[in-house]
């Protein structure tokens, strides 16, 4: 999903996705898997994504989809 914003008179599309979002996210995951006592590989078995994938979430590089979420919702990782 693409968000329109106008910046010093000119438009630029930028991204749900953006770095904040990413560096809040990675914050949260982090929190709640050392608080839950789980490894990046504990928690990708979890999420049936690879200890890679949670490096990279917790490091802000990437974000997860979109099923993803929806499935850390279920097992009440972020309600």
């Amino acid at each position: 999903m693409l968000f329109l914003t106008i910046s010093s008179g000119r438009k630029k599309m930028s991204s749900i996705h953006n770095k904040e979002n990413r560096q809040k996210f990675a914050a949260m995951l982090k929190v709640y898997r050392k608080k839950h006592n789980l490894t990046q590989e504990s928690l990708g078995r979890m999420l049936e994504v690879s200890v890679f994938t949670i490096n990279r979430w917790e490091v802000a590089k990437h974000y997860p989809s979109a099923s993803t979420i929806k499935l850390m919702k279920i097992l009440k990782i972020f309600s």
